[in-house]
């Protein structure tokens, strides 16, 4: 059979004319698909052939030499005002594939894939609820990848995807990505997913490493998104997004996982409402260094002379938790002032460092954990913790740095010869 969107056929139909295009073979020729212009599996030649209802075409001797499948596009006279605001109702539409030298006739289905794509969680998250959101994604790893993608299937539309690095064979079973994406820039292997998933969205790749050369560049970006999630594994990265975030007044949510992924912590910051990036390395130094080792660049940065660190990065599955709820924090702070059924959720995410636990990982403070079993109350594996810590009054990003060393000190600085 042969599937196809019906906003294509809808495009031919506007400009009256035929149409080259490509199809995705699948299962040995059983099923040609077309439902959007950008191709991800064996591609066919095809040709859309554009007829009205008073005019005959021969299927052998239209279309080019290379078609594998043909589709006449037949204008049907317009009975009614009706039909008219529904252009899909005026086509006649009759799909052929080619069996050796002869061509065969066969079903053609018709998808409005705007329509029906969003069309299952309707009621829960409208689908334009976040489509004039614009979100900056940092970082395209284990985490980054599906949160994009997540992002992508709740109805985002709008995504800035930043990333220097290319994909490895090493990435794929914990990245989004499968082997046939080996070599290619994280970015547009993302970006090629995320279409596949939400052909409406709008993507912008930037193949660039956060550091502070760029730094007029990265802001000149943040100033465009409503939302900035920072997913990348290395600190000076962050700490720079931190700071034009904080700046530009714009969220930025940091989601991490601990070494071999034994758990996993977010930090949402709300310029000039919580704590930010920087107050969380002054407060709780162990927790902002305990970070998942996953690439070589991590592992020389943190070797001593005489010990190596070792790449131990953890399973997917011990990183999924980090993404969706990195996901769900993200869609609340998105949709927020919009009524939705997801509405009752501004009450419970509150926090500003979420922290969850896989489990009770020998040599870290939680290896003592009682086991989960049955137990309800206390702290155990597998759920999250809302904690609640203030912005650190000493910040040289969001606090009075200058200030509370001058207090600490005894100097009263409001008397100045300058």
């Amino acid at each position: 059979m042969i599937v196809i969107s019906g906003e294509i056929l809808e495009k031919v139909l506007k400009k009256k004319k035929s149409a080259d295009v490509f199809f995705n073979c699948w299962d040995k020729g059983d099923v040609y698909n077309l439902i959007q212009d950008k191709n991800f599996q064996v591609p066919v030649h095809g040709t859309l052939l554009y007829t009205t209802d008073k005019e005959f075409i021969s299927i052998a001797n239209e279309g080019k030499d290379n078609d594998l499948v043909r589709i006449i596009v037949r204008q049907c006279h317009a009975e009614s005002k009706a039909s008219l605001e529904n252009p899909s109702e005026l086509m006649k539409v009759i799909g052929y594939v080619k069996n050796v030298k002869n061509w065969k006739e066969v079903p053609v289905q018709i998808v409005p894939v705007k329509k029906d794509i969003f069309s299952r969680f309707k009621g829960i998250l409208e689908t334009n609820a976040l489509s004039n959101k614009k979100v900056l994604i940092a970082g395209l790893g284990s985490g980054g990848s599906q949160i994009a993608i997540e992002l992508g299937k709740s109805g985002g539309m709008n995504f800035w995807l930043m990333d220097y690095d290319r994909f490895e064979v090493s990435n794929v079973m914990r990245q989004l990505p499968g082997l046939s994406h080996v070599g290619r820039y994280k970015t547009n292997a993302i970006a090629d997913l995320l279409k596949d998933k939400n052909p409406f969205a709008k993507i912008h790749t930037w193949t660039a490493k956060i550091c502070w050369k760029i730094i007029d560049e990265i802001r000149k970006v943040v100033q465009k998104v409503d939302l900035v999630i920072c997913a990348t594994d290395i600190k000076e990265s962050k700490l720079i997004m931190n700071k034009v975030c904080f700046e530009e007044k714009k969220p930025c949510i940091f989601p991490g996982a601990f070494r071999r992924a034994y758990g996993g912590q977010i930090l949402f910051v709300r310029p000039g409402k919580s704590l930010c990036y920087q107050c969380f390395c002054m407060y709780v130094p162990k927790f902002a260094k305990d970070e998942e080792i996953s690439n070589l660049e991590q592992a020389e940065g943190l070797a001593y002379t005489d010990r190596p660190v070792p790449i131990e990065p953890g399973l997917s599955n011990d990183i999924a938790p980090i993404s969706t709820m990195t996901v769900k924090l993200a869609i609340q702070e998105l949709i927020k002032g919009t009524n939705t059924t997801l509405e009752s959720l501004n009450d419970d995410l509150v926090a500003s460092w979420y922290l969850w636990i896989n489990r009770r990982e020998a040599g870290t403070q939680f290896e003592d954990l009682k086991p989960l079993e049955f137990n309800i109350d206390g702290m155990h594996i597998l759920r999250w913790y809302g904690i609640d810590v203030k912005p650190h009054p000493a910040c040289p990003v969001c606090g009075d740095f200058q200030g509370h060393l001058a207090k600490q000190a005894g100097i009263d600085l409001s008397f100045s010869d300058v």
